[in-house]
């Protein structure tokens, strides 16, 4: 006997229900306050003036916005690239059948265990140009010690090499999974036919893994689209705006600082566009390439 379609609702209506209140009702909200000016530093707290599109218009205008995107967007290449190298490396490396192999294991992980924000104030400290001691050992070497957080040039490199450290497990730890479930017999069957190492990677396991890497690849790109924790613990944007990146942004503009809510919103909604169009052309050109 079929349920009755009243009692199926039932049953998904609290879901409809936490669905409607944590994301459809902020998106329809955030919208609605982007349509007007809404600043709380003029005393508007109480109050909001319909404007129209008019956040819309100045954000085609704003240039410190648009270097935001391409802050980001240097950072997320950056990091993704990096990672996915390091990543599959660490993958490869822990698959194989050696001693120690599993005591290995759980270094790799720890780092994800730490908060974003608590991986940027300890690095913080460690990349501190007078105190840190990543310069105190590089000036013992006697090799240059950079002032990573203070020049322009490389405090995105930086806060990369932040998210590296912080980031590079969750890569490790999916094309892990993703190498332990390649049959044996494949390998083994490559190895009867003399195919040297890297013949096996590039011809059996990177096919193998291709859904594993898609999926992995996909993730830390929105992830990495999205940073606010590493820049704002490590710079808070600085040094003048080389490292705020497009969330700190819109993070200034509203809460932060300038507290234009109206705007702050105009700027989160046309970032989340900007996010799924380059999210939605980067799915189809990388299914296509790993397909």
């Amino acid at each position: 006997m079929r349920p009755k379609k009243g009692v199926l609702f039932l049953f998904i209506f609290p879901g409809i229900l936490a669905l409607t209140a944590i994301v459809i009702f902020p998106i329809i909200f955030g919208f609605y306050t982007s349509l007007n000016t809404w600043n709380w530093a003029a005393g508007e707290a109480d109050s909001m003036t319909f404007i129209g599109l008019q956040n819309y218009r100045k954000i085609l205008h704003d240039a410190y916005f648009w270097n935001s995107i391409w802050r980001t967007l240097y950072f997320a290449i950056g990091a993704v690239g990096i990672q996915f190298l390091l990543g599959l490396g660490c993958a490869l490396l822990l698959n194989q059948r050696v001693r120690g192999a599993v005591l290995f294991r759980p270094a790799f992980m720890f780092p994800l265990m730490v908060s974003d924000i608590v991986a940027a104030l300890m690095w913080k400290m460690l990349l501190n140009p007078a105190l840190g001691h990543i310069n105190y050992y590089l000036g013992a070497l006697g090799l240059p010690t950079p002032n990573w957080i203070g020049d322009p040039h490389i405090v995105i490199p930086a806060a990369i090499l932040v998210d590296t450290w912080w980031q590079t497990g969750f890569i490790t730890l999916i094309l892990l999974a993703g190498l332990k479930s390649i049959p044996e017999d494949l390998l083994e069957a490559a190895r009867v036919d003399g195919a040297s190492a890297w013949q096996r990677l590039r011809y059996v396991m990177l096919p193998c893994l291709s859904p594993v890497i898609f999926v992995a690849l996909v993730f830390r790109t929105i992830a990495c689209l999205r940073v606010f924790a590493i820049m704002w613990g490590i710079t808070g944007g600085g040094p003048a705006r080389a490292s705020e990146v497009s969330q700190l942004y819109i993070y200034n503009q509203g809460l932060g600082r300038l507290l234009k809510m109206g705007y702050s919103a105009g700027l989160a909604i046309a970032f989340s566009a900007i996010i799924v169009m380059i999210i939605a052309v980067y799915i189809r050109r990388l299914g296509r390439q790993l397909a």
